[in-house]
């Protein structure tokens, strides 16, 4: 199962989706890129985004914030 991420109302525009940043991209520019608007990220979306996924994947997300 690949690491998945879902921000708040992220339903209305197709989330949840595998989270893939490119090299070097914060969040806010992955959810840009995948279709959340900018609006939502600027109400806190970013802050609140939930992800799911292997437990190993997890961690590895966790180290590196």
């Amino acid at each position: 199962m690949p690491l998945v991420y879902a921000p708040p109302v992220g339903s209305n525009y197709g989330f949840p989706k595998p989270y893939r940043p490119l090299p070097g991209e914060t969040l806010e520019q992955t959810l840009l890129r995948d279709g959340y608007p900018q609006t939502e990220i600027d109400q806190g979306g970013a802050k609140h985004c939930q992800f799911f996924g292997p437990l190993e994947e997890l961690e590895k997300l966790s180290k590196s914030k």
